[in-house]
């Protein structure tokens, strides 16, 4: 009985021990975790050159307002329910931004009759762009590595949003690890009041 007693406490410590290691290594890796980890704040963002959702080709000159620019990566506007909520507070942001200078530009893996139709349907008056061939995705070290070449979603980045000045300048630079999760454009406008 005393035996069986001491195998019951050795189990007891070992699972607890093995537990207490899983949560550390876990909230190890989550504070491990940055969204484009080489572009940081004072990084120079990769240069720009997509086709927006009239089929016209945009650059950074020609996307960015007089004090900046807030680009926003998304996953999609044809079946991503937290990109398209955000693409929806951003359209009611954008006066707010406009006010102190910062225009707004979205990117995604969407072709650019998938991007038309969003602009359409949600009164989207800021270029929609789209990546092809995942080219600045991949500049940004921000590609979803979950996915392979030829699944459906191989091309969207892990979101989120670069507030970047006048000169292409990273200011900041907003992601959380859980893609449902997206910045309250509260905390951007107060950025961006203070380009």
């Amino acid at each position: 009985m005393i035996f069986l007693a001491r195998q019951v406490h050795l189990f007891r410590c070992a699972a607890f021990a093995l537990i207490t290691i899983l949560v550390s290594t876990q909230q190890s890796v989550a504070q491990e975790w940055v969204w484009a980890p080489e572009l940081p704040a004072g990084a120079e963002l990769p240069a720009i050159e997509a086709l927006d959702h009239t089929g016209t080709v945009r650059r950074f000159d020609d996307l960015v307002g007089e004090k900046g620019l807030l680009l926003v990566m998304s996953r999609s506007f044809d079946w991503c329910p937290y990109c398209i909520r955000q693409l929806q507070q951003m359209v009611e942001a954008t006066p707010e931004f406009a006010a102190f200078g910062v225009n707004l530009a979205t990117m995604t893996y969407d072709p650019v009759a998938t991007l038309a139709e969003a602009a359409v349907d949600h009164d989207v008056d800021f270029p929609l762009l789209y990546d092809a061939d995942t080219k600045h995705v991949k500049a940004m070290g921000i590609l979803n590595s979950q996915y392979e070449p030829g699944h459906r979603a191989y091309g969207i980045p892990y979101p989120g949003i670069f507030l970047v000045d006048r000169n292409g300048v990273i200011v900041h630079k907003y992601s959380d690890q859980d893609y449902r999760l997206r910045p309250e454009l509260d905390v951007v406008l107060e950025a961006a009041a203070k380009l």
